[in-house]
């Protein structure tokens, strides 16, 4: 049986990941004020299981604000949330159209529609690990540039 304080925790980081998700979100206007908040400065990075992770919070920032100008209209729908330990796990669907540069691509004009996982490590409030994926694959393949 889980003690009130492990479900207090566990509701507080939730609700750290769900904010993250919702006002933490690149195309918000204050986005990067809620990451200063609520990220660690040694936050680390797991982005589409690449081999070399993003260290450090000014890093992330620069990372993600450059993925969002290529989809500056992409928006999130939150599909399920999950809470144990110190990590929640949320499963969004990303809608978005491809009107700037994005990791190096030129603009398509064509839009996108994905699903994907985040994984929040949490500790004493602060985001400390984040695991990102989504099927890359996919999104090449709406935006036409690889074969379906």
């Amino acid at each position: 049986m889980m003690s009130s304080l492990d479900q207090n925790q566990l509701n507080q980081n939730k609700s750290i990941a769900l904010r993250f998700a919702n006002e933490g979100w690149g195309t918000m206007p204050h986005w990067r004020m809620v990451w200063d908040e609520l990220m660690h400065e040694d936050v680390i990075y797991h982005f589409n299981s690449a081999p070399e992770a993003i260290v450090g919070l000014e890093a992330n920032k620069a990372f993600n604000a450059d993925l969002f100008l290529g989809f500056p209209d992409i928006c999130s729908e939150i599909e399920s949330t999950i809470a144990e330990g110190d990590s929640v796990v949320y499963r969004t669907t990303l809608q978005g159209t491809h009107t700037g540069n994005f990791l190096g691509i030129p603009p398509t004009g064509k839009g996108v529609k994905i699903n994907d996982f985040t994984l929040l490590r949490i500790v004493e409030g602060k985001i400390v690990e984040w695991w990102y994926d989504c099927n890359l694959l996919a999104v090449m393949q709406q935006l036409g540039l690889m074969p379906a």
